[in-house]
């Protein structure tokens, strides 16, 4: 049966549905680290469906889970922040037949190692992919990154110009930005951080920032456990995002002065409440080598809020510079 088609789909679906039961009836947990119970078991099942596998590396003194399916071209994948290696299950869904997909906990998020103590601005979080990059024995692969995720892929390939194949920006952070966000003006302001929440309650406000509309599937239990989760990592996270914005939002210089040339696609969301999406044309205008894609009706997620055009965008681009 050919993957991706939607009897494919359909038959994922039930087939990891009847697993999940099982699981459930023979005790199942998930590895220290990841969110346990039904949702844990759901996150799982979603993994599976888009034919990814869980494994994981040491660098740095961090555990770091991964995520790793499909056959092609390594194209690695970064979260944003607060966000985790599981971002990307369902945009994986319709890449892991072109490309081999790895997606990373980046140090600090997800289920990787939590240090109180680590440092996490950009630069040491950049010499950690490179190092997981190493560990992975991966040669010039394709890399991409959703917000911070995004700041960090660009700012490797500007670091590491002959180490990356291309660069795939899905709404970075690092800008300068010639209109500030919703988001990084109440920070300016009052000092409050909008992307950290305490509760459930603090939590749903960020997915209705991060999203123009709600995923179809998102079961409240999900929600829950995501929401206790962020609480627990409010703390630590505060300091990163004090940290992050300590240093110069400076990927659109620091890429223009590289060796790094492209290619790369920036992809934005035109209802972008976290990062104003005139960042892409200010990132166009650093590297017009690039290509641009905005999207109608999109937030700050575009691989969450519309994972199928997303991923079929990427690939006709990947065809394109191919060529």
């Amino acid at each position: 049966m050919k993957k991706n088609t939607p009897v494919f789909r359909r038959f994922a679906t039930a087939f990891a549905t009847t697993a999940l039961l099982g699981l459930n009836a023979c005790g199942f947990e998930q590895p220290e680290g990841e969110i346990q119970g039904a949702a844990g078991m759901a996150i799982a099942a979603e993994r599976a469906i888009s034919g990814l596998e869980r494994k994981v590396l040491q660098i740095d003194g961090f555990m770091v889970p991964y995520l790793q399916g499909g056959e092609g071209d390594p194209l690695v994948l970064i979260h944003g922040f607060g966000g985790s290696k599981d971002n990307f299950n369902r945009v994986a869904n319709y890449l892991t037949n072109h490309y081999t997909v790895y997606s990373i906990d980046v140090p600090g998020f997800g289920a990787s190692t939590r240090d109180q103590k680590a440092d996490y601005v950009i630069n040491t979080q950049i010499d950690r992919v490179h190092g997981i990059i190493e560990k992975l024995g991966l040669q010039k692969p394709h890399i991409g990154g959703n917000s911070m995720g995004g700041w960090i892929s660009g700012a490797y390939a500007a670091k590491y110009p002959d180490n990356v194949a291309s660069v795939w920006f899905l709404a970075p952070a690092g800008l300068v930005e010639s209109r500030k966000s919703e988001v990084i003006q109440k920070f300016e302001k009052t000092g409050e951080i909008v992307l950290t929440a305490s509760n459930r309650e603090e939590f749903e406000k960020i997915v209705d920032i991060v999203m123009y509309e709600r995923p179809a599937f998102a079961p409240g239990f999900v929600v829950d456990a995501m929401a206790a989760r962020a609480a627990a990592d409010q703390p630590l996270h505060k300091r990163i995002y004090k940290d992050f914005k300590s240093v110069p939002s400076d990927l659109a210089s620091v890429l223009g002065d590289s060796a790094y040339k492209g290619p790369g696609l920036i992809v934005w969301g035109k209802e972008d409440r976290v990062l104003h999406v005139d960042g892409a044309a200010e990132l166009k205008t650093a590297m017009p080598g690039f290509d641009v894609i905005l999207m109608d009706k999109v937030g700050h997620v575009p691989m969450l809020e519309q994972p199928k055009q997303v991923a079929a965008d990427y690939v006709r681009w990947r065809e394109t510079i191919a060529q």
